[in-house]
């Protein structure tokens, strides 16, 4: 068994394509959410450290808030994905919250499509 070291459980999010933008140009896909952070798809390598503003828009959740990136891999893209196969990465981030209630707004979008506890 393979235990979860997360601090907050992720939750798909069910979109193929770009969703959204990180340093203000550059196109990524959010696979997953969590309260504390996400997994992206992108095109290009991110040094672990470094921080960027990051703009999404998923299903109903208006995002915009600056991420640290903790990893960046070689990854695969999702369906749709508008850029070369070549060279794809995947990336995990944390959020970096300005404000509380941000958050909350995506701890509550994430309660509605996955009702269990966090």
């Amino acid at each position: 068994m393979d235990l979860e070291r997360r601090r907050n459980r992720r939750v798909a999010v069910d979109e193929d394509g770009t969703n959204a933008v990180l340093k203000g140009a550059l196109l990524v896909a959010v696979r997953d959410i969590s309260p504390g952070g996400l997994r992206l798809a992108l095109g290009s390598a991110l040094a672990a450290g470094g921080v960027y503003p990051l703009t999404a828009l998923l299903q109903g959740l208006s995002l915009a808030a600056p991420v640290r990136i903790t990893r960046c891999r070689p990854g695969a893209f999702p369906s749709g994905f508008p850029v070369a196969r070549a060279g794809s990465w995947e990336a995990g981030a944390e959020f970096l919250w300005r404000d509380e209630a941000d958050a909350a707004v995506v701890r509550r979008w994430l309660e509605r499509r996955a009702p269990a506890p966090f």
